[in-house]
């Protein structure tokens, strides 16, 4: 027996530089420098520009409250936490649902960090979605153990 979808699914997820909405066309969404991962001199670093591009669907109508958080999984702490606004919103037929924020974080250390997506329930604890492994590096780093 299948089990109804509460929450939205992540379709896409993509760590850019930048999104920008097309002027043009209504929900065509340019990304500027899509990453796997990030190289940097020194650390703690904080990345001048880094946004956060989600496409979501659902099935259902409604409103869905959630956040976004990146998480050291050296250390399991999170180092940044934000919460999704506007919060996703789906019409009568459900649908697709495209969002973009900034993330404004430092990464103290080299490594491994996963970025997750999380959607409140209210009988539950929350659902999290966490496709996407996030790798600052410096030159020196040899990559996890």
């Amino acid at each position: 027996m299948a089990v109804a979808v509460l929450t939205p699914r992540v379709r896409i997820m993509a760590i850019c530089d930048g999104v920008r909405e097309s002027k043009f066309e209504a929900g065509v969404f340019n990304l500027k420098g899509v990453r796997q991962g990030m190289t940097a001199d020194a650390f703690p670093f904080v990345p001048n520009r880094l946004w956060l591009f989600l496409l979501l669907s659902s099935p259902r109508a409604g409103e869905f409250t959630g956040y976004v958080r990146v998480v050291n999984d050296q250390t399991d702490l999170i180092v940044f936490h934000m919460y999704l606004e506007p919060p996703p919103t789906f019409g009568s037929d459900g649908g697709l649902f495209a969002w973009r924020g900034p993330i404004r974080c430092r990464f103290p250390e080299a490594g491994q960090y996963t970025v997750q997506v999380c959607f409140f329930q209210e009988q539950s604890s929350d659902v999290p979605y966490f496709p996407h492994i996030w790798f600052p590096n410096s030159a020196n780093y040899a990559g996890p153990t």
